[in-house]
Parts: C-alpha cells; sequence; structure tokens
C-alpha cells in the first residue's frame, strides 16, 4: 500500500462506523514574533460518509487554519495537539497528526483520499503550464503507470463533468486565458481527478459573482451525489450553508459554539453569536431605510485568553461574572443539537 512502513502507525485508533472523519479536541497554536495565537482551541466535529458539513464563523475565528491542519499544510510556526482520525477507502484510520507532514503516507493521502478548493483558484495554479498540464500531474504522480495520453484523457473527461465548454482547447491554455468561473471549474476538477472521499471547500466561491456562485454550488452538489465524496465546506455565507449543508458547526474565537442539524440551527439557533449572524442577513420585506444589523465590536486577537466565554465582550446577554470568568462546556439543547453558552446551562434555552 501507499503508507509508509519507516513512519510510527502502529497506533490503533478507533471511529465509529458511518464517520469519515472526525476532529477531537484540535488545538492549534501560531507563534508569531514573541506572542503565541491560540487559533484553534478545543475543536470538536464529526463528518459522515456522504455528508456536507457547513463551518461558519467571521473572518478570523480559525476556519482556515483547521481545515488547513487536517490537510497538514499550515506553515511551520503553528503547533498542534489532539486528534484527527479520517478513514480511508480501504478502511484503514489514521490519526493525520501523528502523520510526518511532509511524510510518504500524508503526501499519498492528499489527492487520493483528501483534496482540498482553495477560495482564490488564480493562486491556485501556476502560470507557467497549461491547466491541462497541471491536471494530468496529479493524476501521473498518485497513479503510477498511467501514461500521459491516459492521463491526458481523464483530465478532458473531468473538465467536461465540470461544464468547461470547449475542453480540447482548454486543455492547452495557461491559467490566465480562463475566467474566475472557469478557473475555479478547473480546479473543483483537479481536485477530483483521483476520485477522493473528503472534499475540503475553503470560501470556494468568495472570489466570484453571484451568478458564477450558484452554478459553481449546484456543480459541487452534482459531483457530491456522483463521486459519493463528503464534504466539509467553509463559509461566512449562511445563504450558502442553507442550500448546501446538512448540518452546520458555528465557530468564534478557535470554538465551535454550536452544532445541529441545518433546521436546528436556522429555526432553533440558541447561542447569542449564532442569533447575532443569522440576525444580519437582509430579508425581503425590510424597510429600505432600515439599516443591517451588526454584532457589535470584532473577533478578539487570541493572545493571553483568560478562562472565559470568548463571545462574552460582544454578547448583549453576557452575565457579569460568569460569562467573563470561566470557561464553558457544550451543552446538549435537544438530539444532536449542542450550544457552549451558560444560558443553555442555566436552563435558559429559548424557545
Amino acid at each position: 500500500m501507499f503508507w509508509n512502513k519507516k513512519e510510527n502507525l502502529d497506533h490503533q485508533v478507533e471511529l465509529s462506523g458511518d464517520y469519515l472523519l472526525e476532529v477531537r479536541d484540535l488545538n492549534v497554536n501560531i507563534q508569531v514574533e514573541e506572542d503565541t495565537l491560540h487559533a484553534v482551541r478545543g475543536v470538536n466535529f464529526v463528518l459522515r460518509r456522504g455528508e456536507t458539513l457547513g463551518l461558519v464563523g467571521e473572518s478570523g475565528c480559525g476556519k482556515s487554519v483547521t481545515s488547513k491542519e487536517i490537510v497538514g499544510i499550515n506553515p511551520g510556526n503553528c503547533s498542534s495537539k489532539g486528534e484527527v482520525l479520517f478513514r480511508t477507502k480501504t478502511g484503514k484510520v489514521f490519526n493525520l497528526l501523528e502523520l510526518e507532514k511532509d511524510g510518504v503516507t500524508y503526501r499519498a493521502l492528499r489527492g487520493t483520499e483528501i483534496a482540498m478548493i482553495f477560495q482564490e483558484p488564480m493562486t491556485a495554479f501556476s502560470p507557467l503550464y497549461t491547466v491541462g498540464n497541471q491536471l494530468s500531474e496529479i493524476i501521473l504522480i498518485h497513479e503510477p503507470g498511467t501514461t500521459k495520453q491516459q492521463a491526458r484523457e481523464r483530465v478532458l473527461e473531468m473538465l467536461k463533468k465540470v461544464g468547461i465548454a470547449n475542453p480540447e482547447k482548454r486543455i492547452d491554455q495557461y491559467p490566465h486565458e480562463f475566467s474566475g468561473g472557469m478557473l475555479q471549474r478547473a480546479l473543483i476538477a483537479m481536485m477530483l481527478c483521483c476520485d477522493p472521499t473528503l472534499l475540503i471547500a475553503d470560501e470556494p466561491t468568495t472570489a466570484l459573482d453571484v451568478t458564477i456562485q450558484a452554478q459553481i454550488l449546484e456543480l459541487m452538489k452534482s459531483l457530491q451525489k456522483e463521486f459519493g465524496m463528503s464534504i466539509l465546506f467553509i463559509t461566512h455565507d449562511l445563504g450558502t450553508v442553507a442550500s448546501m449543508c446538512d448540518r452546520v458547526a458555528v465557530m468564534y474565537l478557535g470554538q465551535i459554539v454550536e452544532t445541529g442539524s441545518v433546521r436546528q440551527i436556522f429555526h432553533n439557533a440558541q447561542h447569542p453569536y449564532t442569533r447575532g449572524l443569522l440576525k444580519s442577513l437582509p430579508k425581503m420585506n425590510q424597510n429600505r431605510d432600515e439599516r443591517l444589523y451588526a454584532i457589535r465590536g470584532v473577533v478578539p486577537v487570541p493572545v493571553g485568553l483568560k478562562p472565559s466565554c470568548g463571545f462574552h465582550e460582544r454578547c448583549e446577554e453576557c452575565m457579569a461574572g460568569k460569562c467573563d470568568s470561566m470557561n464553558v462546556e457544550p451543552v446538549e439543547v435537544e438530539p444532536g443539537h449542542f450550544v457552549r453558552c451558560l444560558l443553555s446551562e442555566e436552563g435558559k434555552v429559548r424557545a
């Protein structure tokens, strides 16, 4: 098999039968000059086979750091602890944090098992090589024995699947000859060339206009059904979450503050931060002169954090002497719906 026997892979880990990915107590610290940023703090979530999980939150909440830690591409000034359990196509379970980031096993998992779409497609492609050359390279690296002609035929097939017109011409063009939407489609094709079981999409539609966004989201849903893959969808757009995801995990200051099904989050949100995000969405019947709701303040810099609810400084329901002086653990307010809030712990769950 592809894993490196020199790596320490003897430690047996357990993963429930329908789970493809389970993140347990993940912590990621970033060393910046003389300070340490606690970017991810005790994150827990699961992703089932064929499911789409939306990871939601403002910029700076730790969403991208979490996703890059799963793929093992965070920079060298990042340190992590916890467990990231992943099940391969053959059924073998790895704790990804125990693998060498540049080791044979991790490099083999990237592409064949785990793929990631980044939010800016123009930076994901090299300007020096054609799009077809770069897509073919993925296949040739991960599938030894494949000829260049076979790889080219596979690339043409994938370009057709993602809806790129005239793929026979486009395959020999350079990235700068593609529009933003076409380049995002080509990036999706690249990520799916080796049929991964987990696709991590880090704000894949941020750089696109609204109509192209809708096309890309529909494309991702149709390809998910065809390939049977799971998707970790990272975004700050709750409208996208409603149309794309099965479950939602709301992240704030490096922690998951609420998680549940799309229906639970949108119709019975319990955490003040989640409620604030939902209130900030524009409404069809809203008066044109009425200002959009905005959560006061900004996400704090995660340095020197004291025991407290991370949201207490911006929360309109903060309980002085409690929220600002003690750590808060998640509480299950209904089956599958977890909230990290003292209001829920004290039985003040809102209807």
